[in-house]
């Protein structure tokens, strides 16, 4: 039902984790009627300004949502940058953390 109605909306989101050439699956599924469009996070994410919009501190930050607190510390400083994974997150984190915070089966904060 839920992908049917996907269909009916012509709104349809696949996750394609690797693929060698790009230009031939968009080519393939183009020739199958479905016109793809790839999805790329923005490639700076201002990690700080994430956290601090949501008052955590770097380590409640990177216990929220699994990640090491020195790769966020890192991030902040300028001294590496999130992969396209992680900018994913990231992105997911700035458009709708409530879902994201869902998805890692964890507690909504009150006010979030």
């Amino acid at each position: 039902m839920a992908l049917s109605r996907l269909t009916d909306q012509r709104a349809i989101v696949i996750e394609v984790p690797m693929v060698e050439d790009r230009a031939t699956l968009v080519g393939e599924l183009a020739d199958a009627g479905i016109h793809a469009v790839l999805h790329q996070p923005p490639h700076r994410i201002d990690v700080k300004g994430l956290r601090e919009r949501d008052g955590l501190s770097q380590e409640e930050f990177a216990l929220w949502y699994g990640l090491d607190v020195g790769t966020v510390r890192n991030w902040e400083q300028g001294r590496s940058e999130p992969d396209s994974a992680s900018r994913a997150m990231l992105w997911m984190i700035t458009v709708n953390p409530v879902a994201v915070q869902a998805a890692l089966d964890r507690d909504v904060p009150a006010g979030a």
